[in-house]
């Protein structure tokens, strides 16, 4: 059991992630280029697109949402970094920017894998207290409209 929370045996299960992705990926007729590009789009704007779940969608719907969004979180944490930022450098190197590094850049701070560890962990505290927020405030106007 202890070998399954080693930090290095936690690096590997990423890389055999990201291989097994990359091979499901070569095998199709896309380009890696543009399988990355479109993983990087998917990428960048998963959470703006749970953020107009939490706001317009059934509160069933936005919790399972904010399940799959946690879950996603806790693979992040467990594997010590993305699987997909990992697979978005496999398929096309020459082209990679991580999703993280726009807000790198805007607070001027350097580009690094550490900085962007970092500051994707940041990131994923302030996306959890907005999203935590919005169904907060849904849940209590849902029961102020009832009363």
């Amino acid at each position: 059991m202890d070998s399954f929370f080693n930090i290095e045996n936690r690096k590997k299960y990423r890389k055999q992630l990201v291989a097994y992705l990359y091979d499901k990926i070569i095998e199709t007729s896309y380009p890696p280029n543009i399988s990355a590009f479109a993983i990087k789009a998917f990428h960048f704007m998963l959470p703006y697109m749970a953020y107009l779940i939490f706001i317009f969608s059934p509160i069933w719907l936005s919790t399972i949402v904010l399940v799959i969004s946690l879950s996603i979180w806790g693979l992040f944490y467990y594997l010590k970094g993305c699987f997909l930022s990992n697979l978005e450098y496999k398929l096309d190197s020459d082209n990679f920017v991580n999703i993280v590094d726009p807000y790198l850049v805007m607070f001027d701070y350097p580009v690094n894998n550490q900085t962007r560890y970092d500051a994707t962990l940041y990131l994923v505290m302030v996306f959890f207290s907005v999203s935590f927020s919005i169904l907060y405030i849904r849940l209590k106007m849902r029961h102020f409209i009832k009363n």
